[in-house]
């Protein structure tokens, strides 16, 4: 056999990880099972190499839901999952490329404190990426592109400005998209016209900020959907938020990195895209004729005049 058929072969004869089977869009869970696939990616593999027990337990689901997962994902049992999980370890700890990043990693650590950052920063986004459960994505991205909802972005000290870039990039996708901000009044006024039909997207991460949570809480007991944006210890929004996408935001930094939550948030935008098709894409035209007529853009000219129309 070639040489290359043997690499295809190779290559097709590689097994799927657990990580893959948990992040398979199509992988018919059901929401008790959702929140069991959570748990897993938000400390994978470990959450997986304890008892079910424990892990329904974290899950806040029953010890059955575990087990009909682990069958779901093609297993026979809990037991077999875990030990798809322990030879993924025992492969990953030989792996020469593995051990020769972590070298890599503390040297620079140890020789450069931006490339010890940048190193750092780069693993958090592979650990986001890697972390978020597709059916979620799918999710927010649907709730997003419904012309029958608006939707209202919320953030706090620092996660405000992810807020706005969320925000102004939608502005350009769909209408029915607002930035909640201004003093303490203005936004307790604008929770008098939150209902059903809206969207809050909210931004909270440590250190979690009593009128973030206090806003989103009231909006959802107003009949809106509330989708959060935080860090892997959660804020309270948790607790009563519909959907809840988490990224680690640790660095060797004083300030958690905002380069992980705005990674989610240009992936939302991307699917948001997709999913919106040419309608977007016409709105953005008549964005930047007005645009043009009004000169905002250095270099942008207004439309030519009609040559038979007089000045």
């Amino acid at each position: 056999m070639p040489a290359d058929d043997e690499s295809i072969q190779s290559c097709a004869a590689a097994p799927v990880t657990v990580r893959a089977r948990l992040l398979d869009v199509d992988g018919g869970f059901s929401n008790s099972e959702l929140k069991v696939v959570r748990q897993l990616l938000a400390n994978y593999p470990a959450a997986g190499l304890t008892t079910v027990s424990k892990l329904a337990k974290a899950a806040e689901v029953s010890d059955p839901t575990v087990i009909r997962l682990a069958n779901r994902l093609g297993f026979d049992g809990y037991a077999d999952l875990q030990a798809a999980l322990l030879a993924e370890v025992e492969a990953h700890m030989r792996s020469p490329l593995t051990l020769q990043t972590g070298q890599g990693a503390t040297e620079a650590g140890g020789a450069n404190p931006y490339q010890s950052f940048l190193s750092t920063t780069l693993m958090q986004c592979e650990a986001a990426a890697l972390g978020t459960v597709t059916a979620d994505y799918e999710k927010v991205v649907s709730l997003l592109t419904d012309p029958r909802l608006s939707v209202l972005c919320l953030g706090g000290r620092f996660s405000r400005y992810i807020a706005a870039i969320l925000q102004r990039c939608l502005h350009h996708l769909r209408p029915g998209t607002e930035l909640i901000e201004g003093t303490l009044a203005d936004t307790t006024d604008r929770l008098a016209e939150i209902g059903r039909r809206h969207v809050l997207v909210v931004f909270d991460y440590r250190r979690y900020q009593a009128d973030v949570v206090s806003f989103a809480r009231q909006a959802k007991a107003r009949g809106a959907t509330v989708v959060l944006f935080t860090d892997i210890w959660l804020s309270p929004v948790a607790g009563f938020a519909d959907l809840t996408i988490s990224a680690p935001t640790d660095t060797q930094s004083p300030f958690d990195t905002l380069v992980t939550p705005l990674m989610q948030v240009e992936a939302m935008v991307a699917g948001a895209a997709a999913r919106l098709g040419a309608d977007w894409r016409e709105r953005v035209m008549v964005l930047e004729a007005v645009r043009s007529e009004n000169r905002i853009t250095l270099g942008q000219e207004p439309a030519s005049p009609d040559p038979k129309e007089k000045p």
